[in-house]
């Protein structure tokens, strides 16, 4: 398997690996039954961003361990293959994916705390209510909602002078902003991989693309389903 220049540091490395994996597997199982079982309801949905990478850090190393992989570099190339139980072309493509979607799950949590923090003071202060606002909005709770809106966050965004808000005018540009950040990426991802579905030069099995495209297609319906679910909670007038 590999010259007797190098036996002594990849047997090292091989025993290291296997250590690591079973401790992965391991401290993970322990993780996703505190977060089922023993987290506090206060960090909310939270934690399912947090159970999803917990599984992930648990699938990513069994893959590994039934792939082995040895990655290496020989002058200008780069080679990745597999020694373990699985050594195809596929397997180890399958250990190139899943080590992959590693990093987008982790940069999740860390735009999750971002939008958790930052958007959380932009809607607590930004639009929070103030003496103006409840004047003019007030009526209007009282007709519809009668006994409800005590307290509520929201934006007006012109003074009785008829001039603009500037922070009610903030607070919904730095919200729509990122609202729409997010949907232009969703769309972006949807065109690409609608183009890389009808791509002549797809090489996968048919099992393999009509599950892509189940799950795609999944993805989807989720989106349109919050779209309708958001908006069908709002009233108009």
């Amino acid at each position: 398997m590999v010259s007797e220049k190098n036996r002594a540091l990849f047997e090292f490395f091989a025993v290291f690996e296997i250590v690591n994996i079973a401790s992965s597997i391991v401290t993970n199982l322990l993780l996703v039954y505190l977060i089922l079982h023993r987290s506090s309801r206060e960090i909310g949905a939270y934690r399912y961003l947090l159970l999803a990478f917990a599984i992930n850090d648990i699938w990513f190393p069994i893959v590994h361990f039934l792939t082995l992989p040895v990655i290496c570099t020989y002058k200008d190339a780069f080679v990745m293959f597999s020694h373990g139980i699985l050594s195809s072309r596929f397997s180890i493509s399958l250990f190139g994916t899943t080590f992959s979607q590693t990093m987008p799950l982790l940069a999740h949590l860390f735009i999750y705390r971002l939008i958790a923090t930052k958007w959380f003071l932009n809607s607590y202060y930004g639009y929070g209510s103030d003496l103006e606002s409840r004047d003019y909005v007030q009526p209007f709770l009282d007709e519809e909602f009668e006994g409800d809106g005590k307290e509520f966050i929201g934006a007006l965004y012109y003074n009785s002078e008829g001039n603009i808000r500037m922070k009610a005018l903030l607070a919904t540009m730095g919200f729509n902003a990122m609202m729409a950040f997010f949907m232009a990426i969703i769309v972006f991802c949807c065109c690409s991989i609608v183009l890389y579905f009808r791509s002549v030069n797809l090489e996968r099995s048919d099992a393999t693309k009509k599950l892509q495209k189940q799950l795609f297609y999944i993805l989807v319906v989720q989106v349109l389903d919050f779209n309708f679910a958001y908006f069908r909670n709002c009233h108009f007038r």
